[in-house]
């Protein structure tokens, strides 16, 4: 299992507690933070009609790569370009409400509905902050692995739509340097068959949800669902504040 480095020693991705993972400072290796931007923010945009699973991904990546070299510079300047754009664009493609549901778990029917809209929607925040300040802190390898290179992305399979109406597109990014496996898990949109909303990504094996699962289950038992809202919507806050 991949390890990323804390003061103090190693974790795995699954034992990073939210206090560490959140920070803006935290030192991920670029062989896992290069995918993680790719994967979670250029990939999950999605252009307005989709035929297929695979063709929202082939769409969307194309027109990802687009919106970061025409943004690349202001968002470099400034993180809170590269959120809005990703709030823009990724917001409308993701089952954030499915997400979550998969993220608590059981932890879901024990929060009243007012506690689920909250934590909906300060764990969108979330997201959109820290991964919108990983690709402006990393923007110039973010161009760097995509600049000249052909056809960066491969669909190897797709499966399903199941009687959910859940498909999965498997991909591969090809890069000079290695290839990456990226698994998308998507959804058809209960107003729309023609579309399909992201609720899960998976890289290298790793799931974004059973991450953030294993992750918020921990605080959970130690401190209460409410607790773990409330520090989101406290981080959100504070970096709302320093951003002006």
């Amino acid at each position: 299992m991949r390890r990323f480095p804390r003061h103090g020693g190693w974790v795995s991705p699954g034992q990073i507690p939210v206090q560490i993972k959140d920070e803006a400072t935290m030192q991920i290796p670029h062989a896992v933070l290069r995918p993680l931007v790719l994967g979670l923010i250029l990939l999950w945009s999605a252009v307005a009609v989709a035929k297929s699973p695979e063709a929202m991904i082939k769409e969307s990546f194309n027109a990802s790569l687009d919106a970061l070299m025409e943004h690349h510079e202001a968002i470099a300047e400034d993180p809170t370009v590269g959120e809005e754009l990703i709030d823009e664009i990724l917001g409308p493609r993701v089952h954030f409400e499915l997400m979550s549901r998969l993220i608590l778990g059981r932890y879901w029917n024990q929060a009243d509905a007012q506690q689920q809209e909250r934590f909906v929607s300060a764990f969108r925040r979330n997201v959109i902050r820290t991964y919108s300040r990983m690709l402006a802190d990393n923007i110039d390898d973010a161009i760097e692995m995509v600049a000249g290179e052909d056809e960066i992305l491969r669909v190897d399979r797709v499966t399903g739509p199941d009687d959910r109406g859940r498909a999965t597109v498997r991909t591969t990014l090809r890069f000079s340097e290695a290839s990456v496996p990226v698994h998308y898990r998507l959804i058809r949109a209960e107003d729309d068959d023609a579309e399909w909303l992201a609720y899960d990504v998976v890289i290298e094996n790793i799931s974004f949800v059973t991450n953030y699962r294993q992750e918020y289950s921990s605080a959970i038992r130690r401190d209460g669902v409410e607790t773990l809202i409330s520090r989101l919507e406290e981080r959100n806050e504070r970096a709302r504040q320093r951003d002006g």
